[in-house]
């Protein structure tokens, strides 16, 4: 028998299988187990947005919801609670927040808004308070627009009583 290429064939074969379990170890994110329980987040909610009627504004409010994975995908639902000051205009909205479409910060959220306006602001009467719902889009990372409809429910607006707005921003 020859002691080297028996001590060869084992280096070989033992390095073979370590390789292989280690291969195995880092493997796919497919091969690790889900973790399907929805588990509770408390996060501050952010933004900074431009467009009508505000022309620039800062959210700030509160996000509570769950995280989870499903189809090796990570899921989020999410209530918020926030207040909007700007430039020409306020608002202060309660919105449902779905995000978790892949690792690039996708989704949309759905809110119902109170809209105040004062100095000059874009496409809207001046001094008005305004109610409405709003979509807002993230198509990647938290990035992209908003848009809502919207009826006057103070001020003196005439014919005026609906108003639509469009915005782009980070965030909420």
């Amino acid at each position: 028998m020859n002691w080297k290429a028996a001590g060869f064939a084992i280096a070989v074969g033992g390095a073979s299988i370590g390789a292989t379990s280690t291969i195995g170890a880092q493997g796919c994110q497919r091969c690790a187990p889900e973790d399907t329980v929805a588990h509770l987040h408390v996060a501050p909610a952010l933004g900074l947005r431009f467009g009508t009627p505000q022309k620039a504004s800062a959210a700030v409010g509160l996000l509570v919801g769950v995280d989870w994975q499903q189809g090796h995908r990570d899921h989020s639902r999410n209530g918020t609670i926030f207040v909007e000051p700007g430039l020409s205009a306020g608002r202060a909205s309660i919105a449902y927040v779905d995000h978790g479409y892949g690792s690039f910060g996708s989704g949309f959220g759905i809110a119902a808004t109170a809209l105040r306006t004062w100095e000059d602001p874009w496409g809207a009467k001046q001094n008005t308070t305004y109610v409405g719902g709003e979509i807002i889009v993230w198509p990647i990372v938290f990035v992209g627009p908003r848009v809502g409809l919207f009826r006057s429910v103070t001020g003196d607006v005439g014919s005026k009583k609906w108003f639509f707005s469009i915005d782009f921003g980070i965030g909420l």
